[in-house]
């Protein structure tokens, strides 16, 4: 029984060390390896936005977009409004 008990320890022990080694990785394959936080293109880097969630006076939920898109939407939204204004003046009674 102790000899069985003294296998499995040192075992363990072994199994353990080896996985404690450190390892050693060039300046270069660190480099090449490091994910990238830059995105090439500025418009592709994305950002999230806090909004309220319709129904509920306290939730918030979380949206992410491209930049691209967050400005597509404002442009859209822009858009919208202006033929509303336009198309309310430009005709009597709003018709």
């Amino acid at each position: 029984m102790r000899s069985l008990l003294l296998a499995m320890l040192a075992i363990g022990s072994m199994s353990s060390a080896s996985a404690q080694a450190p390892v050693q990785v060039s300046a270069a394959e660190k480099a090449s390896n490091a994910p990238s936080n830059k995105v090439s293109d500025p418009d592709q880097a994305t950002r999230c936005r806090t909004v309220r969630v319709t129904g509920s006076l306290v939730k918030k939920g979380k949206v992410c977009k491209t930049l691209a898109q967050w400005r597509q939407i404002t442009e859209s939204g822009n858009e919208l409004a202006r033929r509303l204004v336009e198309d309310g003046t430009s005709r009597p009674g709003g018709q």
